[in-house]
């Protein structure tokens, strides 16, 4: 025999939280979600803006790169600029010759 859930303090817990029930609150959390998502968008698309900027600038001095890190926020951040499949094979060939040399050095 299943028992019913019953709250901390003792009632069942029968009725659910409908949002769609009371126009105030649907209209509240209808505009902190339109806040939330505008302001969501605006964060990436600052970001995207200076991800571009960045990957341009590198561009000027390097032909092909990686770049691995972290932004401000604790983010993590990668770029890779390979024009083609050379530049990509050899990309690979100098991390996994980074990696090792660091790694043998311990």
């Amino acid at each position: 025999m299943m028992k019913d859930k019953k709250s901390s303090n003792g009632n069942n817990d029968n009725k659910a939280f409908d949002p769609n029930a009371n126009k105030d609150i649907k209209e509240l959390t209808h505009k902190a979600l339109i806040s939330f998502l505008r302001d969501h968008a605006k964060d990436k698309l600052d970001s995207k803006r200076d991800l571009d900027a960045l990957n341009s600038q590198i561009l000027e001095f390097l032909n092909c790169f990686i770049l691995i890190g972290y932004n401000c926020e604790g983010e993590p951040v990668t770029l890779i600029s390979a024009h083609n499949q050379q530049e990509a094979d050899s990309l690979g060939t100098l991390l996994n010759k980074f990696i090792f040399k660091n790694n043998s050095e311990e």
